[in-house]
């Protein structure tokens, strides 16, 4: 079986030992912050429309345009 060690018994603390430790002193050089209201997102603009004729076009183009390089 395992057996635990035993632990050195530590001092019982005064509470203002306690809140010491725990929250340190304070200083005036602590600002408080306050929460800002979250900006509105912006609207993701739409895409542009293309219609079929517009995208035949392009593609041409852009054969025109490797063929010649």
């Amino acid at each position: 079986m395992l057996r635990r060690r035993s632990r050195a018994q530590l001092p019982p603390l005064a509470e203002e030992e306690v809140y010491a430790r725990s929250y340190g002193e304070r200083s005036e050089e602590v600002t408080n912050v306050k929460r800002r209201d979250p900006e509105p997102e912006p609207e993701p603009a739409q895409p542009k429309r293309i219609t079929d004729r517009a995208l035949r076009d392009a593609f041409k183009s852009r054969l025109e345009k490797r063929d010649d390089g």
